[in-house]
């Protein structure tokens, strides 16, 4: 390993990681909020929810529960298995649900809130992203000039 990518990739690695521990705690937390009080999610996205917009969000609390959880589980692989396990998912998802977000704020009489929650998926993305993709390229070309 080179001594001068050393430092560049511990630093992208050490980012990845704690993007990931972050997007799995919110992840967990929403889920389990959403579980409990689906509610949330009528206030959020400005309009009521009749019996099936409840189950909806049931359905919406756990995928953001299991997807948490499965981060929350990653966290401590190594940066070239969240590269080939992790990476699109936390991307795709994030991306989406930014967009998701951006359309409700534009819609909403209270942007605030689904602008911030838009803004911030856009951010821990394209972050996670960035530090794994980084990260991978260091260790890349440290193999190549050992």
């Amino acid at each position: 390993m080179s001594v001068t990518n050393a430092p560049n990739r511990l630093g992208l690695t050490r980012i990845a990681r704690l993007l990931l521990c972050v997007s799995a705690l919110g992840e967990i937390t929403v889920g389990v909020l959403v579980l409990l009080f689906p509610q949330i999610l009528a206030i959020l996205m400005g309009a009521p929810l009749d019996h099936f917009g409840l189950l909806v969000a049931r359905m919406l609390g756990s995928a953001a529960l299991a997807l948490g959880i499965t981060w929350w589980i990653a966290r401590n692989q190594p940066v070239l298995h969240l590269a080939s396990r992790v990476l699109a998912g936390h991307l795709i998802y994030n991306l989406t649900v930014g967009l998701l977000f951006v359309l409700c704020a534009l819609a909403a009489s209270e942007p605030v809130l689904p602008w911030i929650i838009a803004v911030g998926h856009v951010l821990i993305g394209v972050g996670f992203a960035a530090a794994v993709l980084g990260a991978e390229r260091s260790e890349d070309s440290a193999g190549k000039s050992s």
